[in-house]
């Protein structure tokens, strides 16, 4: 099986962070690492609080994993601040300069607790060309990257199930273009779809799709997610 990192936080509902990570990692036929980067009190409705991991043992985590593994692709989820996201980048780089790195930049969770300020976005551009994708959602993307829209030279996947309308409709940026996947809008909502939908699009970059084929498969997949069932955490099925 091909090895997959999550460097993400634990979500004790397993809705989000690590764990769901994991379980997607799995369903997708990939072994499945994971670095913690924070612990959260949570479920699938509430938020309370989160304590940080500090940068030493998150980098203590990643350097025992690359002594035993070799680690070519790479998912980031909640960190604490863009400077601790740096730091891992350049760890990441040095380590396998080729790796595959997709960040998902969590800003505020579904539950509506804000995790990043907006005052951190002048250090984003030279962050995101050290990246493979970045899976913004349409409000993240207006936010913090559309005033730097022009700096941004690496791949953007702009999620878009915040956007009006009956469908569903995902933007994929890229250098050979812009593609575009349309759903149904679902009834239903589910507690982490942006953790499952930036590690299904992982996982399949791992198993040696283009990123075009890997986002598509990884909109299907989130597709049946959000529809496994009625409540707000999905069931992994295929």
């Amino acid at each position: 099986m091909k090895t997959v990192l999550s460097i993400a936080g634990f979500d004790p509902s397993s809705g989000a962070g690590i764990t769901s990570d994991i379980k997607t990692f799995e369903n997708h036929q990939v072994y499945g690492l994971g670095v913690c980067t924070a612990i959260t009190v949570q479920n699938d409705i509430s938020f309370e609080r989160i304590s940080w991991t500090n940068l030493a043992l998150i980098l203590d985590q990643l350097r025992i994993l690359f002594d035993r593994f070799d680690i070519g692709f790479v998912k980031i989820g909640i960190i604490e601040n863009l400077q601790i996201l740096s730091e891992v980048i350049n760890f990441l780089k040095a380590k396998n300069p080729h790796i595959c790195i997709v960040w998902d930049p969590i800003i505020k969770s579904s539950t509506g607790f804000v995790f990043q300020e907006k005052d951190q976005a002048h250090r984003l551009s030279a962050l995101l060309n050290n990246c493979t994708l970045i899976t913004p959602n349409f409000d993240e993307w207006s936010a913090w990257f559309l005033p730097i829209e022009n700096e941004i030279k690496t791949n953007v996947l702009i999620k878009g199930g915040h956007r009006e309308g009956a469908n569903v409709m995902d933007e994929l940026r890229t250098k050979e273009g812009v593609f575009f996947f349309e759903k149904k809008r679902l009834k239903n909502s589910k507690h982490g779809t942006g953790c499952v939908l930036s590690s299904s699009i992982l996982a399949q970059l791992a198993l040696g799709n283009n990123l075009n084929m890997a986002c598509e498969k990884a909109g299907n997949y989130i597709h049946q997610f959000i529809n496994s069932n009625d409540s707000l955490l999905g069931q992994h099925v295929q």
